[in-house]
């Protein structure tokens, strides 16, 4: 139901009560434990405030405090677990890629707001994600306008900050990813030059490539589990990068 396990919750609970999120002293209309899972179910279901209300016996602007004061708790708490996961993986091959979490169309002038992607005709954010080749999540960049081109957002991101003196060229383990990041310094496919047949040692590698990017879809794949990044985030746009930031949060933690 929340993505996560029993155990993992029951430690989730007790770690967000240790930095202090959570006093058993004082008298709330949702307890504790279930203070949390208000969070999770609305991270992992997208629910609307409404209805986890209803779910909680509570009311909206409850839930509304609640989501706000434990989202930013959360990320504290589990920022070591991400931490040591980018530490180990980042010594490895990593993969690149981005996808578009979906807002709806919030501004007077979709085309000129930033936030429609052409590409995929919607409106939202351009989320770039690194991970490991195992399929698991290693990073997440800070998000950026859906009409951006992905080699922009890798860099406007500030991942490709963190690459810096880890690529290939810098004699690190470096990165793949598509043609998108074409000039990013990442390993990307060969371009097929137009009027000439590719070479069989360029569509091995190209192969190759493509073989060794298809764990990062798999870790797409895992992050729009967490609804609220899949089916349209109805918040305010300038709570998003919070709300991005605890659900990497909490895939590391899933996945660990």
């Amino acid at each position: 139901m929340t993505g996560l396990s029993s155990d993992q919750v029951d430690q989730l609970v007790l770690d967000v009560y240790a930095q202090g999120g959570l006093d058993p002293a004082r008298r709330r209309a949702v307890g504790p434990y279930r203070t949390v899972l208000v969070v999770l179910l609305y991270l992992r279901h997208n629910l609307s405030q409404a209805l986890l209300a209803e779910l909680f016996d509570c009311s909206q602007p409850t839930v509304s405090r609640l989501i706000g004061r434990l989202a930013p708790i959360i990320t504290t708490v589990l920022t070591p677990t991400a931490e040591r996961a980018a530490a180990r993986d980042l010594h490895s091959t990593v993969r690149v890629d981005g996808f578009l979490a979906p807002t709806g169309d919030r501004r007077k002038d979709t085309y000129t707001s930033g936030l429609y992607s052409g590409k995929r005709h919607r409106c939202g954010f351009n989320i770039q994600v690194v991970g490991s080749f195992q399929g698991t999540l290693v990073l997440t960049g800070k998000p950026q306008p859906g009409a951006m081109h992905d080699a922009k957002a890798w860099r406007e991101s500030g991942l490709a900050a963190t690459f810096t003196g880890r690529l290939h060229a810098d004699g690190g383990p470096g990165a793949f990813a598509d043609t998108a990041y074409t000039g990013t310094g990442l390993r990307v496919p060969h371009r097929r030059t137009k009027g000439q047949a590719p070479t069989e040692s360029t569509r091995e590698y190209n192969r190759a490539i493509a073989s060794r990017r298809a764990s990062v879809e798999r870790v797409i794949a895992h992050l729009k589990n967490w609804r609220l990044l899949a089916t349209g985030y109805r918040g305010l746009l300038d709570r998003f990068p919070l709300f991005l930031d605890v659900i990497t949060k909490l895939e590391i933690y899933r996945a660990s």
